[in-house]
């Protein structure tokens, strides 16, 4: 919230100490509040109702604006967020900065990794705005929820120092069972190899898909293809073999074979896929992505052909297509399964 003083502009030209203090106590409760939330399905709502604000012509999902009025009110009795809608944006993306602050752990699947990759998704296919306070505000949601995504997927392919076994006791006493510690003195070394070969699992299982160089969605190789349906088919096929976000690594190997990288809207890409589209569209699930179209835009036309949303007719590299595949296939395949570790 550091920025709240100047993002505070984007409604009031000069807005007042308690102006400010209001909204920095409710930003303090609604991220308290959201970073709270461990459902899935609504961490997404509550991501896609705060990139909503940030964009567009500012209006908030009515859902939001009264969440964001309630907390306001207390501080700002008179307050009412359809007298002054941008105020709603204002104090979510701020809420939003607060959560994303958060450092990353090794786990790889917490509430905050779930906003970082959801609101890196809508934003960055939002068009720009032209206001630009507002545009300052969108974009260091943007690009903060991008970088901590970023350092999240690293972070959680750490290997973990695997400790020495602890001290092991056994008790035997007169008429009763014998009763050891051997669950606490072996528990953390156990469990720090599951974790380290399941990263291993994983980094075997990836480059072995890379080095077949086939398409098992397609069922044919990817040499021949169409770029923009190459690309595109190895970003979504790649998340299939994560089993954690996808990290920067991942990209580079998808986007290994980049040549002319033609610029697409979504309608051209769509054509260039043709009939492979239903064939793609099978591997993720089609009804998350319809509850959360906009932060799985991509997916979500794969799914239905639909190409009428926000962002569609930008055109966008044949590159950038396929890291937007594997951002979006990677946090819904995430999301249906959770880590998976051995």
């Amino acid at each position: 919230m550091d920025n709240l003083s100047v993002h505070m502009r984007i409604t009031s030209l000069t807005p007042t100490n308690e102006d400010v203090d209001a909204r920095r106590a409710t930003i303090t409760k609604l991220s308290a509040n959201w970073g709270k939330i461990t459902d899935i399905n609504k961490i997404l709502n509550k991501a896609e109702m705060i990139a909503d604000s940030l964009g567009g012509d500012g209006q908030p999902i009515e859902e939001l604006g009264l969440e964001v009025q309630e907390a306001l009110q207390k501080h700002a009795s008179a307050f009412l967020y359809i007298e002054s809608p941008l105020d709603v944006g204002v104090c979510a993306g701020n809420a939003a900065l607060s959560i994303l602050a958060a450092a990353p752990g090794t786990g790889g699947w917490t509430t905050t990794d779930v906003y970082s990759n959801a609101l890196w998704s809508a934003l960055a296919f939002q068009p720009a705005l032209t206001e630009v306070r507002r545009e300052k505000l969108r974009r260091e949601v943007l690009d903060l929820a991008q970088k901590r995504s970023r350092l999240a997927a690293e972070k959680a392919r750490e290997r973990t120092p695997v400790p020495d076994l602890g001290n092991l006791a056994v008790v035997i006493e007169e008429g009763a069972e014998p009763t050891t510690t051997f669950k606490a003195a072996t528990s953390a070394t156990i469990e720090a190899l599951r974790r380290n070969a399941a990263l291993d699992r994983e980094e075997l299982d990836f480059l072995w898909w890379v080095q077949v160089n086939r398409s098992r969605l397609l069922d044919r190789a990817f040499v021949g293809m169409a770029e923009p349906l190459r690309l595109l088919a190895c970003g979504v096929e790649a998340a299939s073999h994560l089993r954690r976000l996808p990290a920067d690594l991942h990209r580079d190997l998808v986007l290994r074979t980049v040549g002319e990288d033609p610029e697409l809207d979504l309608k051209e890409l769509l054509e260039v896929i043709g009939e492979d589209r239903q064939l793609l569209a099978a591997s993720f699930d089609s009804s998350r992505v319809a509850r959360h179209s906009s932060i799985f835009p991509l997916l979500h036309a794969l799914a239905t052909g639909e190409v009428d949303t926000a962002g569609a007719d930008e055109k966008r590299k044949a590159s950038i297509w396929a890291s937007r595949a594997l951002l979006e296939a990677g946090l819904s395949r995430v999301c249906d399964t959770g880590v998976v570790n051995l």
